[in-house]
């Protein structure tokens, strides 16, 4: 695999997060002439899409396809980045407008390309293969979502209830069907992970779970009692399918660490532990109070989505990278992998302290709380910085040969 690729991948991650790191810096010192809603836009847009997606992508191509017509991927990875790029020069500057539009409309059927390449290909059922064609499907599902938002906002406008659904419809396909499920696939494959009664039972949940728990962002805008149920089901599937998830990985991960540096088991571990606390998280909306009022609470959801975006999904990528042995400066790897983690452990503290003291109507908030979001969220990018420094070529010919080997 050509370096560059990885190299690309990173590269979209640090733009993202110092697009985030100045979106904390503009809660301190306010700039008049950015405009915060846009400058979301294009954040989440380069690191949904051009950090996860993009990665996902080079795993695909890497693991799952057989490459006999290597110019073809090559040629959808550079047309995929080029629509990253405009929607991180249109994004910022003009929201949603015909540029950006037209960028990410370029970035679905790119998107739609690769699942035709993948479906195509991936056709045995290992644990890995399924999962892996799973996820695809509900990448595609996720996408109805954007195709609504053209006539919604032409016949109802952005205010509508119906936007919003349909935003929320791309977003949790995209979190919990698209890029959580590749992540898992990848993980089953690194692993080896063969097929057994667990692996069968789980694969019915993990559906089950992602459709039903929509109803949970569906019952923000549509006050409907019978969805505060609908998304109770599928917590409660969700709950066993974790549990069916912690007997398949427990034994295949405990041998795996045997041969593992610390850097990864920590990275592993890191990932893990997000997962419990994201499943735990979840479990509590099944306490009507919790469920009916922590959408009113930005910090906490804005916690949740960088829960799983940077401490699940995240971390399983840079060590299924490290897996592909294309790390050349093994100590600026470990140094940024540990800053990520410091740095993904403090902004999600503060997140999730400062929206708790909200939810709980306690007096005040937290002192210096919006610099210290931004202190922590600069500790995250240092990490990032070292960990692209951590890919680039070695200037050590015999590091090279190794590698090579």
């Amino acid at each position: 695999m050509n370096n560059r690729y990885i190299t690309i991948c990173f590269g979209n991650f640090l733009i993202a997060a110092i697009m985030g790191l100045l979106l904390r810096f503009l809660y301190i010192h306010p700039i008049d002439s950015m405009n915060f809603k846009f400058l979301i836009h294009g954040h989440s847009h380069v690191a949904m899409l051009g950090w996860v997606y993009l990665s996902i992508q080079v795993f695909i191509v890497k693991w799952y396809l057989k490459n006999n017509d290597e110019k073809k991927y090559k040629r959808l990875f550079w047309i995929t980045q080029l629509s990253i790029i405009g929607m991180l020069f249109s994004f910022p500057f003009q929201g949603y407008a015909i540029v950006s539009i037209c960028f990410s409309t370029l970035h679905i059927f790119c998107s739609y390309t690769l699942a035709y390449y993948s479906l195509k290909e991936i056709k045995t059922d290992t644990p890995a293969n399924k999962f892996m064609r799973l996820a695809i499907y509900f990448m595609i599902l996720s996408t109805i979502g954007v195709w609504c938002l053209g006539p919604t906002v032409v016949k109802l406008g952005k205010s509508s209830v119906y936007y919003q659904l349909a935003i929320q419809f791309f977003l949790h396909f995209q979190f919990n069907g698209w890029f959580l499920i590749a992540v898992l696939s990848l993980l089953f494959k690194n692993l080896n992970i063969q097929e057994n009664n667990f692996t069968k039972n789980i694969y019915p949940l993990v559906i089950v779970t992602v459709i039903l728990t929509y109803a949970f962002p569906v019952s923000w805008h549509l006050k409907y009692s019978w969805l505060y149920w609908v998304n109770s089901v599928g917590v409660t599937f969700q709950l066993i399918m974790f549990y069916y998830l912690f007997i398949i990985l427990k034994r295949p991960l405990l041998e795996s660490f045997k041969k593992r540096f610390a850097v990864i088991k920590n990275l592993y571990r890191f990932a893990i532990i997000s997962f419990t606390f994201k499943v735990l998280l979840q479990a509590l909306t099944l306490i009507p109070m919790i469920a009916f009022q922590v959408h009113l609470y930005r910090n906490l959801v804005i916690g949740f989505i960088h829960l799983i975006m940077l401490g699940v999904i995240s971390c399983l990528l840079f060590a299924n990278f490290h897996h592909l042995n294309k790390i050349t400066k093994e100590s600026y790897f470990k140094k940024g992998v540990y800053l990520f983690i410091i740095g993904i452990f403090s902004t999600e503290a503060l997140l999730f302290a400062q929206g708790t003291l909200f939810m709980l109507k306690t007096e005040g908030a937290i002192p210096n709380y919006y610099l210290l979001l931004f202190l922590a969220s600069l500790i995250l990018v240092i990490g990032l910085v070292n960990l692209n420094i951590s890919i680039t070529p070695s200037r050590n010919p015999s590091l090279k040969k190794i590698l090579k080997k």
